[in-house]
Formats: structure tokens, C-alpha cells, sequence
């Protein structure tokens, strides 16, 4: 009887074991799994992703009020104008808050607030004494004079 006692006994354990095993990986895999929508979600927060000219660019954001109410009011489709061979902008709908900065240097990718209203993307480096809200950086900015080309450029936002 002793032997079956133990028998049993260990037979249980092992069964048990091979539960709470079961149990946590599965915990684990929704954790993961958690952990994936959380960052997907947050790397949306952080980006927005535009189409211009056919390609795809994403915008990593700064954290300030200024891109807060981007975010809620850049329309889906919007024209961009050229202005110095350096940049191209878009005169906003509405206000923005700002806190405009010298920036000294500008680089090719950089996304900012000009005055209150105004977005503009730089597509060429170059010093500057002019004050800007910082917006963002294009991440996959290349040859961006070659990819934004001359004159008005559509845009499209990506959702």
C-alpha cells in the first residue's frame, strides 16, 4: 500500500506540475502578447506615417502640446507648397500651442511648427536663426530633395 501511496502521490505532483507549467506559459503568451499591443499602440502615439509623391515616410514625434493637437486635427489629404529651395509647408486650419525654440540647425528630415500654424518639413541642412516648435524627424529621410521634388507635392496620412 505504501508503494501505491507513492505511486499516486508522485504520479499527482507530476500531473500538477505539468498544469501550473501549462498554465504559465500560457500567462506568459498573453503577456507577450500584451506587451506587443501595448508597443504597437505606443509607437502609433509616437508616428505618423505619410504618403508623399508614392512613398511611404514616418514622422517619429516629439512629446509636446503642439503635436498633441496636430494629431487631432491634420487632415487625411493635404498640398504642400516649396519655399527656398529648402522646405515644404502646409498652412494649418487651426493654431497650434507652441514653444518655439532657435533651433541654430536645421536638418534634412526635421518636422517643425513655424509661428503657430504653419508645418513645414526640411528637406535640405542648413543654419538658421529662426525659431521653430519642434514636430518631429522623418525616420527614413534618404535623398529627401531628390523624393520631394520641385514646386506643390500632395500628401496623404496614413492611418
Amino acid at each position: 500500500m505504501t508503494y501505491l501511496k507513492k505511486a499516486l502521490l508522485t504520479s499527482l505532483l507530476a500531473a500538477c506540475f505539468g498544469l501550473l507549467g501549462a498554465c504559465a506559459e500560457k500567462q506568459s503568451s498573453e503577456v507577450s502578447s500584451n506587451e506587443t499591443t501595448v508597443s504597437s499602440k505606443k509607437e502609433d502615439g509616437d508616428m505618423i506615417r505619410l504618403r508623399i509623391n508614392g512613398t511611404e515616410f514616418h514622422v517619429v514625434l516629439e512629446k509636446n502640446s503642439a503635436v498633441k493637437k496636430l494629431q487631432e486635427i491634420l487632415p487625411d489629404t493635404f498640398s504642400m507648397n516649396d519655399l527656398h529651395q529648402n522646405e515644404k509647408y502646409y498652412d494649418l486650419s487651426q493654431k497650434l500651442p507652441t514653444n518655439a525654440q532657435r533651433v541654430g540647425m536645421i536638418e534634412a528630415g526635421d518636422v517643425m511648427l513655424y509661428g503657430n500654424s504653419t508645418l513645414v518639413i526640411f528637406y535640405h541642412s542648413f543654419e538658421t536663426s529662426y525659431s521653430y516648435t519642434r514636430i518631429g524627424r522623418i525616420k527614413n529621410e534618404g535623398n529627401l530633395a531628390d523624393q520631394l521634388g520641385n514646386g506643390a507635392l500632395k500628401v496623404e496620412r496614413i492611418h
